[in-house]
């Protein structure tokens, strides 16, 4: 995870200062220790390791990935808060997505853990807990407000590694206006 952050913060450093710098140090494993008890989960070696390196952004003006913010542990667990009180009210009811890969059906399900935050309930989940054939840690996209999910990555390394990937051969811009790092085809 080291050698991903490293290509990560190198690119940021030339292209956007500013987001480098939303990017908060590392959490103790006390503060992973406590997310897990509260997300009734144990997150994967890679995810924790890259949080050792940088416990997400801090009050982020620029999102890091696609305008999205890269979510500290506290904002994960505020995140999956939401989305489980709405569960626990039944508001997800009889209400199945349209899943692309080895994903469940669910309209949200508490082993989906969210990464990042499109400003407006989309994220990035790790999922902890995907249909036959799916990996245990694979990276999923959920929106909201439809009913599309898709696996993105087989896991967070992979996610993050085709990241570093697509920053250092020209796939994103820094674009104020958007709200931080967009595709190029945005």
């Amino acid at each position: 995870m080291e050698t991903i952050w490293n290509r990560i913060e190198t690119w940021l450093a030339i292209n956007a200062p500013e987001i480098l710098d939303s990017l908060q140090p590392g959490a103790t494993d006390q503060a992973i220790n406590k997310a897990e008890a509260f997300l009734e989960s144990k997150l994967p070696e890679d995810v924790k390791a890259s949080y050792r390196l940088h416990n997400g952004q801090s009050e982020p003006e620029h999102g890091l990935i696609n305008a999205w913010e890269f979510l500290s542990l506290e904002r994960i667990m505020d995140e999956w808060q939401i989305w489980k009180d709405l569960l626990d009210a039944g508001e997800f009811d009889g209400t199945k997505s349209v899943p692309v890969g080895s994903i469940q059906s669910d309209w949200w399900n508490q082993n989906w853990i969210p990464l990042t935050y499109s400003g407006s309930g989309d994220h990035h989940c790790l999922d902890l807990d995907p249909a036959p054939g799916g990996q245990v840690g694979q990276i999923i996209i959920m929106w909201h407000d439809w009913e599309h999910r898709e696996v993105i990555a087989n896991s967070f390394k992979d996610w993050l590694g085709q990241f570093a990937t697509d920053l250092e051969s020209g796939k994103y811009i820094f674009a104020k206006e958007d709200g931080g790092l967009i595709a190029v085809n945005e």
